[in-house]
Protein backbone atom coordinates (compact mmCIF):
# COMPACT_ATOMS: atom_id res chain seq x y z
CA UNK A 1 0.00 0.00 0.00
CA UNK A 2 1.26 3.61 -0.82
CA UNK A 3 2.18 5.60 2.00
CA UNK A 4 -0.52 9.03 2.26
CA UNK A 5 2.76 10.97 2.87
CA UNK A 6 2.68 12.50 -0.52
CA UNK A 7 -1.45 14.04 0.40
CA UNK A 8 -0.25 14.86 3.47
CA UNK A 9 3.17 17.24 2.58
CA UNK A 10 0.78 18.44 0.24
CA UNK A 11 -1.65 19.64 3.39
CA UNK A 12 1.69 20.96 5.18
CA UNK A 13 2.65 23.35 2.68
CA UNK A 14 -0.02 24.46 2.47
CA UNK A 15 -1.22 25.52 5.83
CA UNK A 16 1.40 28.15 5.62
CA UNK A 17 -0.47 30.01 3.54
CA UNK A 18 -2.39 30.84 6.44
CA UNK A 19 -0.15 33.68 6.67
CA UNK A 20 -1.64 36.40 4.51
CA UNK A 21 0.08 38.98 2.59
CA UNK A 22 0.43 42.99 2.57
CA UNK A 23 3.43 44.98 1.62
CA UNK A 24 4.71 46.97 -1.32
CA UNK A 25 7.22 45.23 -3.44
CA UNK A 26 8.26 46.25 -7.13
CA UNK A 27 10.58 43.96 -9.58
CA UNK A 28 12.01 41.99 -6.93
CA UNK A 29 13.75 38.47 -7.60
CA UNK A 30 13.95 36.28 -4.44
CA UNK A 31 16.12 32.93 -3.79
CA UNK A 32 13.85 30.33 -1.86
CA UNK A 33 14.60 27.63 -0.16
CA UNK A 34 12.19 25.14 1.32
CA UNK A 35 13.04 22.05 3.61
CA UNK A 36 10.46 19.42 4.60
CA UNK A 37 10.72 16.51 7.53
CA UNK A 38 8.32 13.69 7.82
CA UNK A 39 7.85 10.99 10.58
CA UNK A 40 4.98 8.51 10.29
CA UNK A 41 4.16 6.05 12.29
CA UNK A 42 3.11 2.46 10.03
CA UNK A 43 2.59 0.38 12.83
CA UNK A 44 -1.14 0.23 11.24
CA UNK A 45 0.86 -1.47 7.87
CA UNK A 46 2.69 -3.74 9.49
CA UNK A 47 5.82 -1.67 9.41
CA UNK A 48 7.78 0.87 11.59
CA UNK A 49 8.46 4.07 11.81
CA UNK A 50 9.52 5.88 8.55
CA UNK A 51 11.13 9.08 7.93
CA UNK A 52 11.65 11.16 4.25
CA UNK A 53 13.40 14.56 4.18
CA UNK A 54 13.47 17.56 1.40
CA UNK A 55 14.37 20.22 0.09
CA UNK A 56 12.81 22.94 -2.59
CA UNK A 57 15.14 25.99 -4.03
CA UNK A 58 14.83 28.40 -6.62
CA UNK A 59 13.92 31.62 -7.11
CA UNK A 60 11.13 33.85 -7.95
CA UNK A 61 10.16 37.45 -9.49
CA UNK A 62 7.34 39.39 -7.63
CA UNK A 63 5.95 42.30 -9.25
CA UNK A 64 3.37 44.82 -7.94
CA UNK A 65 1.08 47.92 -9.68
CA UNK A 66 -1.30 50.53 -8.91
CA UNK A 67 -4.61 49.19 -9.22
CA UNK A 68 -8.06 50.64 -8.04
CA UNK A 69 -8.33 50.82 -4.64
CA UNK A 70 -4.95 48.82 -3.90
CA UNK A 71 -2.65 46.93 -6.10
CA UNK A 72 -2.16 44.15 -8.45
CA UNK A 73 0.67 41.70 -7.34
CA UNK A 74 2.26 38.99 -9.81
CA UNK A 75 4.88 36.47 -8.65
CA UNK A 76 6.51 34.01 -11.17
CA UNK A 77 8.32 31.18 -10.71
CA UNK A 78 12.09 31.75 -12.54
CA UNK A 79 13.19 28.63 -11.06
CA UNK A 80 12.88 25.80 -9.09
CA UNK A 81 14.86 22.13 -7.92
CA UNK A 82 13.58 19.35 -5.66
CA UNK A 83 16.35 17.35 -3.31
CA UNK A 84 16.26 13.64 -3.91
CA UNK A 85 13.82 11.28 -2.34
CA UNK A 86 11.23 14.91 -2.94
CA UNK A 87 7.62 13.31 -3.10
CA UNK A 88 6.65 15.00 -5.96
CA UNK A 89 7.71 13.94 -10.09
CA UNK A 90 10.08 15.60 -11.94
CA UNK A 91 7.93 16.71 -14.30
CA UNK A 92 5.71 18.46 -12.11
CA UNK A 93 8.50 20.35 -10.39
CA UNK A 94 9.35 21.74 -14.28
CA UNK A 95 6.01 22.56 -14.92
CA UNK A 96 5.95 25.16 -12.38
CA UNK A 97 8.99 27.05 -13.98
CA UNK A 98 7.66 30.02 -15.85
CA UNK A 99 3.82 29.93 -13.98
CA UNK A 100 2.55 32.75 -12.61
CA UNK A 101 0.40 33.64 -9.60
CA UNK A 102 -1.50 36.75 -9.57
CA UNK A 103 -3.33 38.54 -6.29
CA UNK A 104 -4.98 41.77 -5.49
CA UNK A 105 -3.57 43.73 -2.56
CA UNK A 106 -6.55 45.73 -0.94
CA UNK A 107 -5.75 49.34 1.13
CA UNK A 108 -5.89 47.30 4.40
CA UNK A 109 -2.66 45.42 3.28
CA UNK A 110 -4.20 42.03 2.70
CA UNK A 111 -4.37 39.97 -0.09
CA UNK A 112 -7.03 37.31 0.11
CA UNK A 113 -5.32 34.70 -2.31
CA UNK A 114 -3.14 33.72 -4.94
CA UNK A 115 -3.97 31.74 -7.90
CA UNK A 116 -2.16 30.21 -11.04
CA UNK A 117 -2.94 32.10 -14.25
CA UNK A 118 -3.05 28.90 -15.71
CA UNK A 119 -3.84 25.58 -14.54
CA UNK A 120 -0.31 23.31 -13.74
CA UNK A 121 -0.36 20.49 -11.85
CA UNK A 122 1.78 20.95 -8.56
CA UNK A 123 0.99 24.26 -8.37
CA UNK A 124 -0.75 23.57 -4.08
CA UNK A 125 2.16 22.49 -2.96
CA UNK A 126 4.18 25.97 -4.08
CA UNK A 127 1.41 28.45 -3.32
CA UNK A 128 1.44 28.55 0.28
CA UNK A 129 5.34 29.14 0.22
CA UNK A 130 5.01 32.39 -2.06
CA UNK A 131 2.42 33.61 -0.02
CA UNK A 132 5.47 33.96 2.74
CA UNK A 133 7.09 36.16 0.38
CA UNK A 134 4.62 38.57 1.59
CA UNK A 135 4.31 40.21 5.55
CA UNK A 136 1.15 40.92 6.95
CA UNK A 137 1.45 44.47 7.54
CA UNK A 138 0.69 47.67 5.93
CA UNK A 139 3.22 49.87 4.44
CA UNK A 140 5.03 52.51 6.53
CA UNK A 141 4.35 50.53 10.21
CA UNK A 142 6.39 51.23 12.90
CA UNK A 143 8.10 49.43 15.64
CA UNK A 144 6.84 48.20 18.93
CA UNK A 145 3.43 47.67 17.34
CA UNK A 146 1.57 44.26 17.96
CA UNK A 147 -1.68 42.88 16.68
CA UNK A 148 -3.64 39.07 16.40
CA UNK A 149 -4.67 37.63 13.07
CA UNK A 150 -7.24 34.20 12.67
CA UNK A 151 -7.48 33.15 9.15
CA UNK A 152 -9.68 30.31 8.08
CA UNK A 153 -8.80 28.16 4.94
CA UNK A 154 -10.63 25.10 3.70
CA UNK A 155 -8.42 23.20 1.59
CA UNK A 156 -10.59 20.68 -0.43
CA UNK A 157 -12.16 19.58 2.39
CA UNK A 158 -9.56 20.34 5.16
CA UNK A 159 -10.43 23.13 7.29
CA UNK A 160 -7.40 24.76 8.93
CA UNK A 161 -7.96 27.56 11.58
CA UNK A 162 -4.43 29.77 12.14
CA UNK A 163 -4.19 32.05 15.04
CA UNK A 164 -1.36 34.61 14.64
CA UNK A 165 0.48 36.65 17.25
CA UNK A 166 2.34 39.60 15.32
CA UNK A 167 4.86 42.41 17.03
CA UNK A 168 6.83 44.93 15.34
CA UNK A 169 10.25 46.14 16.48
CA UNK A 170 12.81 48.62 15.39
CA UNK A 171 15.89 47.56 13.07
CA UNK A 172 18.39 48.59 10.14
CA UNK A 173 20.20 47.48 6.88
CA UNK A 174 22.46 48.60 5.83
CA UNK A 175 22.85 51.67 8.26
CA UNK A 176 19.12 52.79 7.30
CA UNK A 177 15.94 52.42 9.38
CA UNK A 178 14.23 48.74 9.04
CA UNK A 179 11.35 47.44 10.73
CA UNK A 180 11.27 43.13 11.74
CA UNK A 181 7.96 41.56 12.15
CA UNK A 182 8.12 38.40 13.50
CA UNK A 183 5.12 35.58 14.50
CA UNK A 184 4.03 32.95 16.30
CA UNK A 185 0.66 30.96 15.46
CA UNK A 186 -0.89 27.82 16.21
CA UNK A 187 -3.49 25.72 14.26
CA UNK A 188 -6.54 23.67 14.50
CA UNK A 189 -6.56 21.07 11.98
CA UNK A 190 -9.76 18.77 10.74
CA UNK A 191 -11.51 17.52 7.97
CA UNK A 192 -11.26 14.53 4.59
CA UNK A 193 -9.48 14.79 1.67
CA UNK A 194 -9.43 12.32 -1.16
CA UNK A 195 -6.62 10.06 -2.37
CA UNK A 196 -5.44 6.82 -4.48
CA UNK A 197 -6.20 5.35 -0.85
CA UNK A 198 -9.62 6.69 -0.53
CA UNK A 199 -10.67 9.56 2.06
CA UNK A 200 -8.08 10.68 4.60
CA UNK A 201 -9.55 11.94 7.96
CA UNK A 202 -6.64 14.43 9.02
CA UNK A 203 -7.00 15.60 12.67
CA UNK A 204 -4.03 17.49 14.14
CA UNK A 205 -2.62 21.13 15.89
CA UNK A 206 0.39 22.87 14.44
CA UNK A 207 2.68 25.66 15.52
CA UNK A 208 5.31 28.01 13.81
CA UNK A 209 7.41 30.93 13.90
CA UNK A 210 8.36 33.74 10.90
CA UNK A 211 9.95 37.21 10.27
CA UNK A 212 10.86 39.29 8.36
CA UNK A 213 13.12 42.21 7.58
CA UNK A 214 11.78 45.09 6.00
CA UNK A 215 13.23 48.17 4.87
CA UNK A 216 11.65 51.83 4.45
CA UNK A 217 10.45 51.73 1.19
CA UNK A 218 8.54 48.26 1.88
CA UNK A 219 10.78 46.31 0.30
CA UNK A 220 11.49 42.46 2.31
CA UNK A 221 14.82 42.00 2.42
CA UNK A 222 14.96 38.73 4.38
CA UNK A 223 11.92 36.72 5.59
CA UNK A 224 12.53 33.33 7.94
CA UNK A 225 9.94 30.60 8.80
CA UNK A 226 9.73 27.47 10.85
CA UNK A 227 6.27 25.14 11.31
CA UNK A 228 5.67 21.74 13.56
CA UNK A 229 2.36 19.77 12.81
CA UNK A 230 1.30 16.47 14.85
CA UNK A 231 -1.78 15.06 12.97
CA UNK A 232 -3.35 11.59 12.71
CA UNK A 233 -4.07 10.47 9.39
CA UNK A 234 -6.96 8.14 8.82
CA UNK A 235 -6.89 5.54 6.06
CA UNK A 236 -10.15 3.38 5.50
CA UNK A 237 -8.22 0.31 5.22
CA UNK A 238 -6.46 0.41 8.39
CA UNK A 239 -7.45 -0.11 11.97
CA UNK A 240 -5.93 2.88 13.61
CA UNK A 241 -5.08 6.05 11.98
CA UNK A 242 -1.07 6.64 11.51
CA UNK A 243 0.46 9.45 13.08
CA UNK A 244 2.47 11.94 11.42
CA UNK A 245 5.03 14.67 12.77
CA UNK A 246 6.11 17.23 10.01
CA UNK A 247 8.74 19.74 10.28
CA UNK A 248 8.56 22.97 7.84
CA UNK A 249 10.89 25.86 7.38
CA UNK A 250 12.19 28.44 4.97
CA UNK A 251 13.87 31.26 4.05
CA UNK A 252 13.72 34.08 1.46
CA UNK A 253 16.46 36.32 0.63
CA UNK A 254 16.25 39.46 -1.91
CA UNK A 255 18.85 39.08 -4.89
CA UNK A 256 17.69 41.90 -6.85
Amino acid sequence: MKSPLLVVAAVSLGVLSAVHPALAQNAKRYHLELKTSAIQDLSAMGQGEQKQEFTLTGQVSINASDSADGQSVSVVVDSLEASPGAPLPPAIVQGLVGTTWTGFRAPNGRVAELKPTTEVAGSQLVEGALMQLFPPMVAGTAGGKAWTDTVDVDQDGLGIRTVINFQTTGDTHEGKQAVRLAGASSSAISGVQESPQGSLSIEGTGSGTISWLITGDGSVVTGAFAQDQALEVSVPSLPAPIPLKIHNEGTSTVVQ
